[in-house]
This record gives C-alpha cells, sequence and structure tokens, in this order.
C-alpha cells in the first residue's frame, strides 16, 4: 500500500499520520510538497492501492487539486483543510473524497480516518489475492 501526502507547510498532524503509518506496517509514504513533485508522485499510484491525503492550505491548492482530478479518478482522497475557515467545502465535494476534514476536527479524526481506509483496502486486496 501507499500513501501520498501533499503538503507545502510542516503541520502537527502529518507527524501523528506517519507516527499510525509506522505502526501499520508494509505502508510506503510519499511526501509532495509542491506541484511538480505531487504530479510526478501520482503518475507512480495505482487505483486501490494508493490514498492520497492532500493539504488544502489556501485556494490555489484546490485550484490545482481540481485541475488533477482526472488522473487520480480511481485513488482513494482525503481532503484535509487547513484553515478553520474555508468556503471551498462544495467544491471539494465535487471530487468525490472518501473523507473531508481539517483543523476544525479533533487532531485524532485524520489519523484514525487514514487508519480505517488503509485497513478496508489492506482487506479487499487480500480477498482478491486470497
Amino acid at each position: 500500500m501507499k500513501v501520498l501526502i501533499y503538503n507545502r507547510q510542516d503541520w502537527d498532524i502529518i507527524e501523528s499520520l506517519q507516527q499510525t503509518l509506522k505502526a501499520m506496517g508494509n505502508i510506503h509514504l510519499c511526501r509532495a510538497r509542491d506541484r511538480k513533485g505531487f504530479k510526478k508522485a501520482l503518475s507512480s499510484c495505482f487505483a486501490g492501492e494508493t490514498l492520497v491525503v492532500f493539504f488544502v492550505e489556501e485556494k490555489r491548492d484546490m485550484i490545482f487539486l481540481e485541475s488533477v482530478e482526472m488522473e487520480f479518478m480511481d485513488i482513494k482522497l482525503i481532503i484535509y483543510f487547513t484553515d478553520k475557515k474555508t468556503d471551498l467545502f462544495a467544491r471539494a465535494y465535487k471530487l468525490y473524497p472518501r473523507v473531508v476534514t481539517g483543523a476544525f476536527d479533533s487532531d485524532a479524526f485524520l489519523p484514525a480516518a487514514v487508519r480505517g481506509i488503509l485497513l478496508n483496502l489492506m482487506g479487499a486486496r487480500a480477498t482478491i489475492n486470497g
């Protein structure tokens, strides 16, 4: 399994997310801090094998995410808003993410959501392979 995190700044929640992934074991973590790095990392992602956690720090991040929508159509997506006040929720939900969350939720929610989705994906993969 692979988790791709897009964030331009370091956020405290990322450390907690990394600890959760490390505890799960066989998870490959990729981080992209700019658009070029994200596109390159996304090009090596496979449907059903990758979870993208995308940190929206400002409106231009949302515009970029919308511009690459076709590239992650079959990939699981979590959108995390770093700002407690945003008017971008409707646009986020149009991308059909698994979860939309952010600084307005508990710090424990994002790592728990990522863990739950990955366990679900690993269970589905085991069923197909087994």
